[in-house]
């Protein structure tokens, strides 16, 4: 999938990979709600965890969390981060046993074309065209970059979200690190990294291309690992991206395997897995979606809404299955999402006074705003507190108390989209802020 492709459905980012669109169609049934069950989508809130649109209680999972491989607590998770569970669930809720959370890249800014706070476009980090569109959540460490249009080439960014492989990253989340790599090794006492598959190896010249930059391996740790074309890895370094060059060149300290060397998930055989994403390829009984999971289809596989013959790439699809022994997730269920997700002219911005505000569990119910807009809020809607120092664990349950019980204003920031067979508002992201 090229950029262009990916820009199309940006706009539907947050449901379209690894979240349950609400409305959609992915019907009744559910190839989950067994104990092995692995799920990977966005975090979209808090309450306990809500990936998927499941909310995943976590009392089992405090010492089972990991962020880039170190041990972490539920605290250090944030909305946007993506989220590989492994657990029980019946479709609804579950129990998560292990969460674990990588970026796909950090690393220093090499342009950016958003122009406006909270703004959509593309930036260039390391290597990677970032698309932001409006789910992205964005976070800042630094006080004099406190909005995306504010940061500039040389500034050091941490990217989750989901990349092909070959230079091309659609963000779920933002956080700038710091001003400078200067700045960030005094902070974090750490490399820059991004992740890729390798291309053009050439041993000679001990190079080779990841997404759009030409890295050069000749002074890099590589431990026990041979290098070739088609691994995925990942780079670190202790210099910025040389811009001067065409393409940019990056000069590796180390070089280490990622996920076993293989793009895209991958379980054990008979595990259990649902995801969401965006179609990359379809070749006869083969898709492969937009962050490489190779998914085969066969007799068995029910197609709930659609058709087989309706499946094409730039289609956002739900695939719950089960791996088999070469890795390859095999749909037992796949279902297309409500297409308005996917319709930028079914899409809305109300923003606002709350006025009243409904729940029918941690974050389900409706916000209706000083304008008379009632909005739909769904265990699939992103849910943020962009207020300096805003709650960690933001949701719509706290939202009502803060309204109803501590008589809080409440202002908040709406992405959402019309639902044509209802024709309600359904937040994708709801933000409180600042008026």
């Amino acid at each position: 999938m090229n950029i262009n492709q990916l820009t199309k459905v940006a706009g539907a980012v947050a449901i379209v990979l690894g979240l349950s669109a609400c409305g959609g169609g992915s019907g009744g049934g559910s190839a989950s709600g067994t104990a092995g069950t692995a799920s990977v989508g966005t975090i979209t809130g808090f309450g306990s965890v809500f990936v998927n649109g499941v909310e995943f209680q976590t009392s089992s999972a405090n010492t089972n969390i990991t962020i880039d491989g170190v041990p972490a607590t539920e605290n250090d998770l944030a909305v946007g981060m993506v989220a590989h569970l492994n657990g029980s669930s019946n479709g609804k809720t579950g129990v998560a046993v292990s969460i674990n959370v990588r970026d796909e890249l950090e690393g220093a800014v090499q342009s950016n074309s958003i122009t406006t706070p909270g703004g959509t476009g593309t930036m260039v980090i390391m290597g990677h065209t970032v698309t932001v569109d409006t789910n992205t959540t964005f976070e800042s460490k630094v006080a004099t970059i406190p909005s995306i249009d504010m940061i500039a080439p040389g500034n050091i960014v941490e990217v989750n979200g989901y990349s092909d492989g070959n230079g091309n990253t659609i963000a779920t989340r933002i956080e700038v690190k710091a001003v400078d790599l200067t700045s960030y090794k005094q902070d974090f006492g750490k490399d820059i990294e991004t992740k890729g598959v390798i291309s053009n190896l050439d041993i000679n010249a001990t190079t080779f291309t990841l997404g759009n930059l030409t890295v050069n391996y000749g002074s890099a740790s590589l431990g026990n690992l041979i290098l070739a074309d088609g691994l995925y890895v990942e780079v670190k370094s202790n210099t910025p991206p040389d811009t001067t060059t065409t393409p940019p060149s990056l000069t590796a300290s180390s070089i280490s395997i990622e996920d076993d060397g293989k793009k895209g998930q991958q379980g054990s055989e008979g595990e259990d897995m649902e995801i969401q994403g965006i179609i990359a390829s379809v070749s006869g009984n083969n898709i492969q979606l937009q962050d490489g999971t190779n998914v085969i289809t066969d007799t068995a596989t029910e197609f709930e809404d659609n058709s087989n013959t309706t499946l094409a790439v730039g289609i956002m699809v739900k695939i719950e299955g089960q791996f088999n022994m070469a890795g390859d997730l095999v749909a037992k269920q796949i279902s297309l999402e409500d297409t308005d997700i996917a319709d930028a002219s079914k899409h809305f911005e109300p923003k606002g006074f709350v006025m009243d505000v409904t729940t029918t569990g941690v974050n389900t119910g409706t916000v209706t705003l000083q304008d008379g807009s009632i909005i739909q809020v769904t265990n699939t809607t992103i849910m943020k507190d962009s207020r300096s120092g805003g709650e960690h664990k933001f949701n719509l349950k706290k939202m009502e108390t803060d309204l109803k019980v501590n008589s809080e204003s409440i202002y908040v920031d709406i992405h959402a989209f019309k639902d044509s067979a209802t024709n309600k508002l359904i937040a994708l992201k709801l933000e409180r802020d600042t008026p």
